[in-house]
């Protein structure tokens, strides 16, 4: 009566069936209680399998409740779905495409929160814990061009109240750079003003983004270079952050964009940079300019585009002013793909930076699953996750707590198009550390282009 795949599931209508048949007294009977689940990724690529112990005892079906947000046993999180299995069986896998139309395909990056219940009837029996799961990672392509890749929040040096200001931070942030190696990151909040935080004409100080440089090579690592360090609006007019820029190796890797610095004799321009869209009514203060550039391995020849994000930080208690701050950050990585996507002509791209948004945000993560949607490949869902259960943001506490099911908010994000899979994915951080360089964790990945 049922059809085995790589997992036997009955339907709600089949479940119901049963119910029907059940005696009156079995139907009244509580389940025995389901003493353990456990759950582990695979045995395929985007797969994953459910375990639970349990005696048999008035039970005509489990139920697996799964959500892609935190969820109680009495309310469904975000994108809920139930799969049915026997009371036979102590063990379900879920196929690749059951976990994708759970909402945690392979690429996404997604966790699936899940409980497993005890069915007789009407009445079940939960067991009482949440957790969550990833499904197994896709393995990159065996041969190409391999890439570190990252995105790195440095706080922006106009934050003056902060107890390590920019300048105090800027070696702390080059050596963490030098130590993780990346050829590329992409950074937000490193701004082309002041890099002591005043505001005004520079006067002879220094910008943040020239400030960065000068600390990678006090540190050796002098190899590195910004695509762009000067302004993308015109000085004088009213504009929000310009923080978001491009690292890379030079020794490593060439940049095809034409990216000037200057327009005329004027030390600004929108070259490699364009602007975020905003919502009806918001001021221009509110222009977010976002960084892209292609570049070139010089060992390879590959070619390739990268982009910087920082997308809208606004958020509320409100469902629907959330729900509109979260709609606004949705139309905002659609514009940047749309740029993107009309120069890089099917070569593959990268899309990183702080994204203000996250799976486990109640009412939707659009940024994200907007590129998902076009393709994208999260690469937290890398083969090798260090520090998945601590969140990328760190708002420089002495000590992070893991998450409870975990796997930490991640608000930095590293996605790419034209390359399915990572080796690895790291949230550069410490449980503990004093001296965090910045409020964001430092994010690299290992790619094959």
């Amino acid at each position: 009566m049922f059809t085995k795949l790589s997992v036997t599931v009955c339907s709600m209508a089949m479940l119901t069936g049963m119910a029907a048949s059940a005696a009156p007294a079995e139907a009244a009977s509580t389940p025995s209680k389901i003493t353990s689940v456990r759950s582990t990724p695979g045995p395929g690529a985007g797969q994953i399998t459910i375990s639970w112990k349990q005696d048999g005892q008035h039970t005509s079906a489990f139920k697996i409740k799964t959500g892609l947000t935190s969820f109680s046993s009495g309310h469904s999180g975000r994108h809920p779905d139930v799969f049915t299995v026997p009371g036979s069986r102590r063990s379900v896998t879920l196929s690749a495409a059951q976990v994708a139309a759970a909402g945690a395909g392979v690429g996404s990056g997604n966790h699936l929160y899940f409980r497993v219940s005890a069915v007789n009837g009407s009445t079940t029996r939960a067991y009482p814990y949440l957790q969550a799961v990833l499904p197994k990672a896709a393995a990159p392509k065996a041969s190409g061009t391999d890439i570190r890749v990252g995105t790195f929040n440095v706080r922006t040096a106009r934050a003056t109240s902060d107890k390590r200001t920019w300048l105090r931070r800027a070696p702390d942030v080059a050596r963490e750079i030098k130590l993780k190696d990346p050829g590329v990151l992409a950074m937000q909040e490193l701004g082309p003003g002041r890099a002591d935080g005043k505001v005004g004409s520079l006067n002879g100080a220094i910008r943040q983004t020239t400030s960065l440089t000068r600390a990678l090579r006090s540190v050796g690592a002098g190899q590195y270079k910004l695509v762009r360090e000067t302004a993308y609006a015109k000085p004088g007019t009213t504009h929000g952050t310009q923080g978001a820029r491009i690292l890379y190796d030079s020794s490593r890797y060439s940049v095809l964009s034409s990216c000037h610095e200057t327009t005329g004799g004027s030390n600004y321009s929108s070259s490699c940079g364009f602007d975020l869209p905003r919502l009806a009514g918001d001021s221009k203060a509110k222009t977010r300019s976002a960084a892209y550039a292609q570049l070139r391995d010089r060992r390879t020849g590959k070619h390739f585009w990268v982009v910087s994000v920082h997308l809208d930080d606004r958020h509320s208690g409100s469902t629907s002013k959330e729900k509109s701050y979260n709609a606004l950050r949705g139309r905002q990585m659609a514009f940047a793909y749309g740029k993107v996507s009309a120069v890089s002509h099917g070569e593959q791209v990268i899309i990183a930076g702080d994204v203000n948004s996250w799976q486990n945000n109640a009412v939707g993560n659009a940024p994200h699953d907007f590129l998902v949607s076009k393709g994208f490949y999260d690469t937290a869902a890398a083969q090798t996750r260090v520090n998945i259960q601590y969140p990328t943001v760190n708002h420089f506490q002495t000590s992070l707590k893991a998450a409870g099911q975990g796997y930490g908010v991640r608000i930095d994000v590293v996605m790419v198009k034209g390359a399915r899979g990572a080796k690895r994915f790291e949230n550069v951080t410490k449980r503990v550390d004093s001296a965090r360089p910045s409020d964001h964790n430092l994010v690299v990945t290992d790619l094959v282009l």
